[in-house]
């Protein structure tokens, strides 16, 4: 189901990037390090900067309907155009994937 607002609070995401309480899926490291030379430092950083007019929409995860996943995109993020998109599970940022607009 579709959202037209962030299901996760972005301060929380901020916070769980900025704490170390994240996991960057293998696919989203390769991107981020193919699109824009990042490192997982460097994805942390640009979660961390994140603003609520980056939000693009929510919607529920394909395989499993009660996930929601959120998605972002910010144009001149740290010098890029980012998409995002990401998810909390127990207590922990999951982001899915990080790569040009």
């Amino acid at each position: 189901m579709v959202r037209n607002r962030p299901y996760y609070s972005l301060a929380r995401v901020r916070q769980l990037a900025v704490s170390g309480e994240c996991y960057i899926k293998p696919k989203a490291r390769m991107t981020a390090q193919n699109d824009f030379g990042w490192d997982q430092v460097d994805i942390k950083k640009a979660i961390s900067k994140l603003q609520h007019k980056h939000f693009y929409k929510s919607d529920t995860k394909y395989d499993n309907p009660g996930i929601y996943v959120d998605y972002y995109k910010a144009e001149n993020l740290m010098d890029e155009n980012v998409y995002f998109h990401f998810r909390i599970e127990d207590n922990r940022l999951i982001i899915c994937s990080c790569k040009e607009i």
